[in-house]
């Protein structure tokens, strides 16, 4: 969902069928259309490809038995004549095969990050008994990897991460923002072609169908993460009779990535609170406010400080607000990195050049992102949907969310390059839609600055009876798969099919 691949820890938390049902449901014009494919051959197990680079500058971990293969699928599934491209796919097998349930495909968040080793990465998260029944599929996505990549050919400081999140200038004009937007998309028009089009969550959806075939069974499972949950939606909506189980952790919402971009400022205004407390409670020795209300508004001085004067660091970097609004951003989406927007804001508020004492210089954020996911993520993000290009609808927009948010100060409402993108999207975006079997799990948690709680509401509702979400009571982007809370019902959901009451 963020620039940010977030990794689970080794006890858990970073985007599936009741039973199945005896009455036959009638295929969606996806299942049914007279154009689709011939089933596409076995996959050919063997050894695996060099790992691609996750937006962090590090692959997943790969575990010595995964095993991969390519599969060839239709470039364009509504035009033959495009051709074709490759697909790479993972397998970790069950070390129980007498109780193997079946395959769950498991997809991490992007858009345009690599999945293929991600199984190797769910090993040490995912319950033990959900590890012996189920074999566990992985795979990058179209465009992505080692699955016939798309480039933009960006230099470094155009693939900066604070860059990908759209913060506005410190008076709130976009004109920087705007020239941005175009120059990203122009050069990914240039490098990445006409192929940037097919790039699409419905194209994957299809995509992960045709995995399905090649693996020779009927219904597949899913467990995806923040993007990959809108992934999930679109497949349970395309192929509705072709899913078994579909667990969707921290959930986009229903209108994709366009709408969930939107919510990046009420996200931040869900989960602040908890980096908050964290920083008020050691006020002692970051002097940043006893209470939460005392540490916003440092926040906010600080962030409108450093606009007025950026200070620049020993290591030659500048700390400016808008580099401290996006730290702190990134930070929200998981405890572990709090420490981290407390050196930055300890920094901000002492303009120390150097790390303060008993702090921390290092950092789990990214730097600079790899081309790759730039050019994978945005044409998912623009190719899904259509986006205005008038720039005075962002400039509009920026200034409410601004106002709205001032903890984000407009970001969550700027300009994308999909306002200057060069192509249009080729079919209506895919909404989640009640017309299947009651299968779908949501994990949420109540404060989520990547995918809010809110977002996931609309999803749920939008799913009908066919879905149940948990709420867990814990603030960061992804649930925490080691707590019980989670572990058992998502256990006992993926074992049995029973979703929680």
């Amino acid at each position: 969902m963020t620039a940010l691949l977030r990794r689970k820890a080794a006890t858990g938390g970073l985007l599936v069928c009741l039973v199945l049902l005896p009455a036959v449901l009638a295929p969606s014009a996806a299942e049914a259309a007279p154009t689709a494919p011939a089933a596409p051959a076995a996959l050919a197990w063997g050894a695996c490809p060099a790992p691609t680079l996750n937006a962090n500058g590090v692959p997943f971990p790969r575990d010595p038995r995964e095993q991969c293969a390519t599969l060839r699928v239709p470039r364009d599934y509504r035009d033959r004549r495009s051709g074709t491209l490759t697909l790479t796919v993972s397998r970790i097998r069950t070390a129980d095969p007498a109780h193997r349930k079946g395959d769950l495909v498991v997809v991490p968040g992007g858009p345009g990050g690599s999945g293929l080793d991600y199984p190797g990465e769910a090993v040490s998260f995912l319950p033990p008994a959900v590890l012996a029944s189920y074999d566990l599929i992985g795979f990058d996505e179209r465009g992505v990897g080692n699955s016939t990549p798309v480039h933009c050919d960006l230099s470094e400081a155009d693939r900066a991460a604070q860059l990908n999140y759209p913060f506005p200038a410190p008076d709130g004009s976009i004109t920087a923002n705007l020239a941005y937007a175009r120059t990203v998309a122009d050069a990914c028009a240039a490098a990445g072609g006409s192929y940037l089009a097919d790039i699409t969550t419905a194209n994957s959806a299809r995509d992960l169908d045709r995995i399905r075939a090649a693996l020779g069974v009927r219904r597949i499972s899913y467990l995806g993460t923040s993007y990959a949950t809108y992934l999930g939606q679109v497949y349970a909506s395309l192929f509705p009779t072709r899913t078994d189980r579909v667990v969707l952790d921290s959930t986009v919402a229903p209108g994709g990535e366009q709408q969930g971009v939107s919510l990046f400022g009420e996200g931040a205004e869900d989960t602040f609170p908890a980096l908050a407390g964290y920083l008020a409670a050691r006020d002692a020795t970051l002097h940043l406010g006893a209470t939460p209300e005392a540490v916003r508004a440092a926040y906010l001085r600080l962030g409108a400080e450093l606009d007025r004067a950026p200070l620049v660091l020993a290591d030659g970097r500048t700390l400016t607000g808008t580099v401290l609004r996006a730290v702190t951003y990134s930070s929200l989406t998981n405890p572990r990195y709090y420490p981290l927007a407390a050196v930055v804001l300890q920094r901000a508020a002492t303009r120390a050049t150097t790390t303060p004492p008993g702090g921390s210089s290092g950092s789990p954020l990214p730097r600079v992102i790899p081309d790759n996911f730039v050019a994978a993520q945005d044409a998912v993000i623009c190719d899904d949907s259509a986006w205005p290009r008038d720039p005075a609808y962002y400039a509009a927009r920026t200034a409410a969310d601004r106002e709205r948010y001032p903890l984000t100060a407009g970001m969550g409402g700027n300009v994308w390059p999909c306002a200057f993108w060069h192509y249009r999207p080729k079919e209506p975006q895919v909404r989640p839609n009640p017309a299947g079997p009651r299968n779908v799990l949501l994990l949420q948690n109540r404060y989520d600055p990547a995918t809010p709680y809110s977002g996931a509401r609309q999803t749920l509702a939008a799913f009908g009876h066919r879905a149940a979400m948990l709420t867990v009571d814990a603030a960061g982007h992804g649930v925490d798969f080691g707590d019980p809370r989670v572990s058992g019902p998502f256990t006992a959901f993926l074992l049995t099919g029973r979703l929680p009451a």
